[in-house]
This record gives C-alpha cells, sequence and structure tokens, in this order.
C-alpha cells in the first residue's frame, strides 16, 4: 500500500470513527470503532519505518539490491530513501567491487531496477536529491556555487590618508570598506564612515586623531564542497539563494533520477541537512535587500558584526528576513514547482542554514524532523510543531542518528527507547538512520555509515526485528488518526534571533538553534511537567496557530515582535485566550500583561489552562501524546527513565470507558477508572496507550491475577552455538564453522565470560527440558516465562568529545543480552527485547515435559573486538580523499551476552 493511499484510509477510519459514534455502538455492531480497532492490531503499510539506504560508492548490484529490500521487507520495514554517499572499498574486480560514477548510465540503470523492485514488493522508494549534503555538485559553478561575506579589519595611525587596495582571494570582490575610530579591539561602532572603494587606485581615508579601524567586506563563495560525496558527486554546495543554482541542480540532477525512475517510481524526493555554514551572500543581495526593506544595506555592513543598540538589532533582523525570503523563494518554490511537475512529493529537513524559518516548512509535502531530545524544544518538536500548523497528517523524523555509538553497538531496546523520545516529540513517522548496503565482499557485521546505528541483517539480533517493526508501526498508526491535542503555543522570538545572529557565533544563521538558544532552558521542561502538550508557532503562522485553537501563549523572553503580531495577540486575547510572558515584556505597551519569572511557569499555566494528563506521583521522564479521535481520546505515554514507574494518572479526556491498547501485541483491554484515575505500571523504558471511549466497547476486562505457582529454571541448560555464520544471515558463530555445545550450564550466563566464545556474535540456542505440574496445567491459569526485571546502570563515563557520550543508550543491564526468540514445544512463543523480559506459554505446554528453547542474541560488538573486522579505509582515503572517519571505531571490549538471570515460570489466575 503507497504511503497517499494509506493516508486517506488512516483519515477514513479517523473520520468513519467519529460518524460511527452518533450511531450503534462498537459493542452492538462493531462498525467503526472495530474497524480503528483492527487497524490497530493489523496497521496499514503505510505507517511502517521507513530506512535511509546508504548506497556507498556507489557500488551495489541488482543482486545485492534486491536482496537487501526483500530483507527489509521481511524485517517490517515499509521503505527506504536512498542515500548515495562516499566509497567504502576501491574498485577490486577480481573480488567483484566496482565504484559506478553518480548519475552515470550504470548508476541511473541500478535506480531504475531498484523503483521497479520497489514497486513489485510494495514499497515506498525515497530519493536524496543529490549526492551527500547539502546540494551541490560537479554542475556547480563558482557563479553559482554558495557565498559569504568576509570581512577584515586593520588598525592604522593618524597620518595614513589612503591605503593599499587589498588582495581579495580568489573568486572574491571587494564590495565595502570603512574607517571607525579606536583601535581594533576598541573601535567605536557608532562612528564608521563608508570609504569610497570603486575604481582600483588606492583608497582614501578622511584624516582622523588616535587610532583608527579600517573594516573591509568581501563578497565571494563560501568555498564549501559537498559533504560525504559519491564518487563523480563531488563539487561545491549550491548558492541556496539564486534560483539558478536550485534549477541548474533540479536539471543536471533531478530530471535523470526521475527519468531513471520512471513515472511513479519515486514517492518522495529529499532535501537533507540545510548546512550551508556562513552562506550569508548572493550577487543581488543588496538589489533585493533595498527593494524589499526600502533602504541601503551596503552603509551599514558594520552592524551585523557590532552593536550599536537598537539600530544594529533592527539591522541584523531586516537582513536576516531577506534571506529567510530569497531561501524560500529561490530554493523552496522552485523545489515545489519541480515535484509537482513530475508528480513527485518534496520532503525537507526544513531547518538550519540558510535561515530557514519554521514557516518555511508551507513550501514543502512533508516535514522531516532530527533529534531525541524531547524536554527541549528539539528538531524533530519543530517540524511535527509545522505539521500541525499546516494541516500534515504526518511528521517524520531521522531517527537512531547516531544511535548508542558506535555502529553495531545499539540494540532493539536503544531502538525503542529512542523512538518514544520522537513519538513524545509529535512524530508519527520515522526515517530509520539506518540501513548501510553492504556486499557479501565486506564481510560480516560488514560495512557501517559514520555516523549511525546499523539495523540491517548482518546485525545479529536481526531475528527480532519484526516484533520490534511491529510496535513502531502500531504506534505510528495510532499518532496518525484524529487530530493532535496541543494546549500551549510557543511563540518562537524569531525576531530576537534573527537581531542575535553575529558572524562567528554558533547559531549564525540558524534560527531553529538560535530560537532554540532564546528559550530560558527550564521553559520546555516546565510545560511537559505542568502536564501539557505544546507546539511552536511564528509571525508567519498565525493564522495557522489561531486555527488550531491553542488554549494559552507562552512569549519566551521576548523583546521584539512585528506589529502584526501584537495586533494578534490582542485579539487572541479578546476572543478568551491566555497569554504568559516570561522573564519580561515585550517592547511597547501592554497594559493588560504581566511578566512571571520562568521558575514560576507551572503556576501561571496552572491558573491558566486545566492540565492534560496529571501524574501521581509527578515524573517529569513520562511524556504523553495526546490524539482527539473524535468519539474518543487517545493518550500514547512513555517512561524515558531507565527505572520502573508506578503512577496514577488523571486525564482532561477521561470518560468512565477506558482501555489499555498494548502497543506490543495490539491487544486491547479494558481498566478500571477510579476516582477519574487509572492506574498506570511502567517498566523501565516502557509505553502504553490509553484509550477513553465515549461508550463502552467491545474489549475483555483487565484482571487482577493472583500467582497460583512458579518454579525456577536456574538449571540445568544446554547451549549450542550453530556452525552457520551471520555473513549468510543465519544465526551462527561469527567466523562458521562447526556447532559447539557448552554442556549442561547454570544460569545466570554470559558467553563472553569463556575464552573460546568471547568473541562470539551471533546466536546461542539455551535449551531446558521442564517438567510442568499441575498446578501448571490447571484450568483458567496462564503461565509466563519471567526473566525479572532490567536492573539501572550509570551511564559510562567516557571524555568529552566522543559520540558514545552524546548519543542515546537505553542505560539498563538487561536479563538477556540483548534479544531472544522463545521456543515451546517447537513452537515459537515470541521475542524479549524490551521490559519486561516476560512472555506467556500457556497455549504451548503440555502435560509432563516441555522443551523451552531461546534462540538469544547478542551485537555484533564481540567479534568486532576479536579484531580484524573493522573497514580498513586507508585505501579509500589514499585514492578518493578523507570524505568520512568511522567515529568510535578505534576500540572495542566484548559486552557480556547470553541469559543472565535466573527464569522463572510463573502460573497465575
Amino acid at each position: 500500500m503507497g504511503v497517499r493511499r494509506g493516508l486517506l484510509v488512516a483519515a477514513a477510519l479517523a473520520v468513519a470513527w467519529q460518524a460511527g459514534s452518533a450511531g450503534v455502538s462498537a459493542r452492538q455492531a462493531g462498525g467503526a470503532s472495530a474497524a480503528l480497532e483492527q487497524a490497530f492490531r493489523t496497521p496499514p503499510d503505510d505507517s511502517r519505518i521507513m530506512m535511509r539506504w546508504w548506497w556507498f560508492g556507489p557500488s551495489v548490484t541488482r543482486e545485492q539490491i534486491e536482496n537487501e529490500m526483500r530483507r527489509m521487507k521481511e524485517g517490517g520495514i515499509g521503505g527506504f530513501e536512498i542515500a548515495t554517499v562516499y566509497p567504502m572499498a576501491v574498485d577490486d574486480p577480481a573480488h567483484g567491487i566496482r565504484n559506478y560514477r553518480y548519475l552515470s548510465p550504470e548508476y541511473l540503470d541500478l535506480i531504475g531496477f531498484t523503483a521497479r523492485k520497489a514497486r513489485e514488493l510494495g514499497m515506498r522508494m525515497d530519493v536524496t536529491l543529490g549526492s551527500g549534503w547539502s546540494f551541490g555538485g560537479p554542475h556547480i559553478s563558482s557563479e553559482l556555487a554558495s557565498a559569504r561575506l568576509r570581512s577584515d579589519r586593520r588598525e592604522i595611525t593618524p597620518d595614513v590618508l589612503h591605503l593599499a587596495r587589498p588582495a581579495p582571494y580568489e573568486h572574491e570582490r571587494l564590495i565595502a570598506a570603512f574607517v571607525g575610530r579606536g583601535a581594533v579591539r576598541e573601535v567605536d561602532a557608532a562612528s564608521f564612515q563608508p570609504l569610497d572603494v570603486s575604481g582600483s587606485g588606492p583608497i582614501q581615508v578622511p584624516a582622523g586623531p588616535g587610532p583608527r579601524t579600517i573594516l573591509f567586506y568581501f563578497a565571494g563563495r563560501t568555498g564549501q564542497v559537498v559533504k560525504r560525496p559519491a564518487l563523480g558527486a563531488e563539487g561545491y554546495v549550491l548558492d541556496h539563494y539564486s534560483r539558478a543554482a536550485i534549477e541548474t541542480h533540479l536539471r543536471e540532477v533531478g530530471d535523470k533520477l526521475i527519468a531513471a525512475a520512471g513515472p511513479g517510481g519515486i514517492h518522495s524526493i529529499f532535501c537533507d541537512s540545510l548546512e550551508v555554514y556562513d552562506a550569508d551572500w548572493t550577487p543581488d543581495l543588496f538589489v533585493e535587500f533595498q527593494k524589499r526593506r526600502g533602504y541601503d544595506l551596503r552603509p551599514l555592513l558594520p552592524m551585523l558584526e557590532y552593536d550599536t543598540g537598537e539600530r544594529s538589532r533592527a539591522v541584523r533582523r531586516d537582513a536576516g528576513q531577506t534571506l529567510t525570503e530569497l531561501y524560500e523563494e529561490r530554493f523552496l518554490v522552485p523545489i515545489r514547482d519541480w515535484s509537482r511537475k513530475h508528480n513527485v512529493r518534496f520532503r525537507i529537513q526544513g531547518y538550519g542554514t540558510p535561515p530557514a524559518a519554521l514557516s518555511s516548512f508551507r513550501f514543502a509535502d512533508l516535514f522531516d524532523g532530527e533529534g531525541f531530545e524531547w524536554r527541549m524544544l528539539s528538531r524533530a518538536r519543530w517540524a511535527a510543531s509545522a505539521a500541525h500548523l499546516f494541516g500534515r497528517p504526518v511528521a517524520a523524523s531521522e531517527t537512531w542518528t547516531w544511535i548508542h555509538s558506535p555502529a553495531f553497538r545499539a540494540t532493539p531496546l536503544d531502538i525503542k527507547g529512542e523512538a518514544d523520545q520522537h513519538f513524545l516529540s509529535g512524530i508519527n513517522q520515522l526515517i530509520g538512520h539506518g540501513w548501510p548496503a553492504s556486499p557479501p565482499q565486506a564481510g560480516t557485521p560488514g560495512w557501517p555509515f559514520y555516523a549511525a546505528g546499523v539495523f540491517n541483517d548482518k546485525n545479529p539480533w536481526w531475528p527480532v526485528m519484526p516484533d520490534l517493526s511491529a510496535y513502531l508501526q502500531r504506534v505510528s498508526f495510532l499518532l496518525r488518526q484524529g487530530t493532535p491535542v496541543a494546549d500551549i503555543a510557543v511563540y518562537a522570538p524569531t525576531g530576537d534571533a534573527r537581531a542575535a545572529m553575529r558572524p562567528g557565533t554558533g547559531t549564525y544563521l540558524n534560527l531553529w538553534a538560535a530560537v532554540n538558544g532564546a528559550l530560558p532552558p527550564s521553559l520546555v521542561p516546565a510545560i511537559l511537567d505542568s502536564g501539557y502538550s505544546f507546539d511552536v508557532f511564528d509571525d508567519a503562522t498565525l493564522n495557522e496557530a489561531r486555527s488550531r485553537g491553542y488554549k494559552a501563549v507562552v512569549l519566551p523572553g521576548v523583546r521584539w515582535m512585528p506589529d502584526a503580531t501584537r495586533q494578534w495577540l490582542t485579539g487572541y486575547v479578546r476572543d478568551g485566550g491566555k497569554v504568559i510572558a516570561v522573564d519580561r515584556l515585550p517592547d511597547g505597551d501592554w497594559p493588560s500583561l504581566r511578566a512571571v519569572r520562568a521558575e514560576d511557569l507551572k503556576r501561571a499555566l496552572y491558573e491558566a489552562v486545566p492540565p492534560d494528563v496529571t501524574l501521581t506521583p509527578a515524573v517529569g521522564e513520562i511524556g504523553f501524546v495526546h490524539r482527539d479521535l473524535g468519539d474518543a481520546q487517545a493518550y500514547f505515554l512513555a517512561n524515558t527513565t531507565n527505572r520502573s514507574q508506578q503512577v496514577t494518572a488523571r486525564f482532561r479526556g477521561a470518560t468512565t470507558h477506558a482501555e489499555l491498547w498494548d502497543p506490543m501485541t495490539g491487544a486491547i483491554e479494558r481498566t478500571e477508572v477510579r476516582s477519574g484515575e487509572v492506574a498506570l505500571d511502567f517498566d523501565a523504558y516502557a509505553s502504553r496507550i490509553v484509550v477513553f471511549r465515549a461508550r463502552e466497547g467491545s474489549a475483555p476486562l483487565r484482571a487482577t491475577r493472583a500467582e497460583l505457582a512458579t518454579a525456577d529454571l536456574k538449571s540445568p541448560w544446554s547451549i549450542v552455538f550453530p556452525p552457520r555464520s551471520v555473513a549468510s544471515n543465519e544465526p551462527g558463530r561469527g567466523r562458521g564453522g562447526a556447532s559447539m555445545a557448552m554442556g549442561d550450564v547454570s544460569l545466570p550466563y554470559s558467553w563472553t565470560d569463556t575464552p573460546d566464545t568471547r568473541f562470539y556474535s551471533g546466536t546461542a540456542i539455551f535449551r531446558n527440558l521442564w517438567q510442568a505440574s499441575q498446578q501448571f496445567l490447571a484450568e483458567g491459569a496462564r503461565v509466563y516465562l519471567d526473566f525479572g526485571p532490567a536492573a539501572a546502570v550509570d551511564r559510562e563515563a567516557l571524555a568529552d568529545g566522543t559520540m558514545r557520550g552524546n548519543s542515546f543508550a537505553a542505560v539498563v543491564a538487561a536479563p538477556i543480552r540483548d534479544a531472544a526468540t522463545v521456543f515451546v514445544n517447537d513452537r515459537r512463543a515470541g521475542t524479549l527485547w524490551a521490559p519486561p523480559y516476560r512472555i506467556e506459554i500457556t497455549p504451548y505446554l503440555r502435560s509432563g515435559s516441555n522443551d523451552i528453547r531461546l534462540e538469544v542474541y547478542n551485537t555484533a560488538i564481540n567479534m568486532l573486538a576479536e579484531g580484524g573486522r573493522v573497514p580498513d579505509v586507508r585505501a579509500v582515503n589514499e585514492q578518493f580523499g578523507q570524505r568520512f572517519r568511522l567515529q568510535d571505531m578505534d576500540a572495542f571490549t566484548p559486552l557480556p551476552s547470553g541469559i543472565l538471570s535466573v527464569p522463572r515460570v510463573i502460573a497465575e489466575r
């Protein structure tokens, strides 16, 4: 099912649910609510996760492409985004490695083959509109390359009356010069006077006392080249303020990709990170600035760097606004028009440099975010807010970037834990980062991308991927239903952010980063801890914000705002909305508005709006997302801590008909609502879905169970390491060879502690023959195999600067390292990869002896620790240059692997 059709299905289900509320109840006839329940249990394909599929070189083959696509589909992955990047090996014809040039006939043939095979397999295919990032390549001349202003300053003595014309760098030209009173470090910025730089002779300088500072401005290209390019894609990054530049790129790259894929072959073209550093110039900037702002920027250039009060802030605001407009009109609009012409969608990570505003997303079809930090203004929240404002039902996010660095270290629990934080930020389409294409010649575990996890079939825990994907798909589906509920709108002080942008600062030209940095650090946590969801809006989304019906607007230390926004806020208050200014009032007259300190924001919010969710005890690390389904309210909640939590939750949307929808299994049970509250237990990194219906549904009541019997399964366990290799996509020992049996062992057991298996990555088969007594077979009993809780541990202490210290990791010591499939009497009972490490085995038991078998999988780290498996890229760097650096792959230690607890069989009734 394509995404477009799937969105229609999701929308139809939500509409049908609402329409059905006026008719017969679900208990009487099922109808729309039954359809939504069934869709939750088995969601449509369009809500499956996707993977960024890195083609290294590019050196893929048809056989490899088809095999990897089929493995993706088997793993529950619904589609992919082709991202063609740097080579991982030099050409080696004897071993079948050949790097085709980007956009060569051979490469385009592979694009066409992939598109056809994707349609055959029912998978979505997106394509990055270029190689590496940001857009550019060999077709971008110096005239079309990203450009910047560069300033140079020097001191002169009072007797200097003329200066030799400075020699610019290549492709630069002198566009302005100024003289000011004082030495470089003490210059009076308000005293800068322009000098005449026309002509070709010396520059005349008026007489003046004391030391003086000369300031030169040069316009030229940034010199930035495309990052991580494929062979043949090397070149300059294009000027995002030049329509001719993006039209050249679309003609030289986009048209060829579209033609190769064929009609309907590409679902979306993708624009990755906007990382065009210091790009603050285009050749007609002065002309456009004059036309748009009504005055000449050239004589005011020093105000972009020096502070002279409100005048310099106003100039920086106007300069930033002009660059945003040029980016929208000359980059986004041409791509939008081109994509519509070719009947493909335009997906973008619309933040960064150039200074993309929140409202700039309006020119795209699909919005992408990134970043798991849900308790701050993450880029994921930025994109989700834009999706809510512009009525886009799907908000996507680049997920699992740098996860549990180094590559291959991440476990299924890491993947779930980070994904939940994206969900809490409003995301409902995960774009995994990712799937490195890795040929058989690369061995096991194969090639990694330098900045990501590895979620392909080379990973030893791959057998549990379908169940992990099903969880992510189920949550993604539910979070697309109905409409998002967010009570609070945080105003993005875009004007203040632009006013603070100065060359050389960390947030220069990056509006998201500047807005994020302008927020009081406690602001987002205060909103979330008070029981509210929030969106962000800006000056260009006022109409959209009004239609969303936010109950309160928070102004985070705002100094300046446009008159139109002031008028909008006045009307918003007149219509009953609440406005809360934090730390200060905006400039101007606000007779009915009072500022509150950041530490008092919670109290002000409580006074303005009833909380949506209140937890007792308060646990700030448990977040929620609320979706209004019409005649039902759905809440997704996630515990983002490494400890279990027991809370009672009061929901504003509660009714007396509450249900728990299990995102892990799809099971639905009714639960009790006592005094308006629902009791909820969360294991570490666990999630819950609570649905409140207007009428009682048909789900069974969740029963309270008592323990009837228990039995420890400490011993005897046999362990066998199969002979097949992970390289063949099968369970087995990393290097293949004969199977190895360990004999009878007692649990807990880690095979890392045994010299012969210390460096083993793959599958180990644990088996126990357990005698089931009649207590476990009693009528009405439910029997579980329970491995106990995951113990909280501290984050590993590492020096600053390593991605291991900054990437997401689930910091627990799990009882199973790191995942397992459970079989009882040769029947598959399910998988274990996240708390609770407990699985029902009732249907599979028989009287007498029962064969309990676990296939336990670890990560590839152990085999990497043995040595000789990290790709040797010295020859690549020698031939193609330094295009990447494998992060954190310089030292490995084998990790505990196996069953690290004493499991119990528990009977309950």
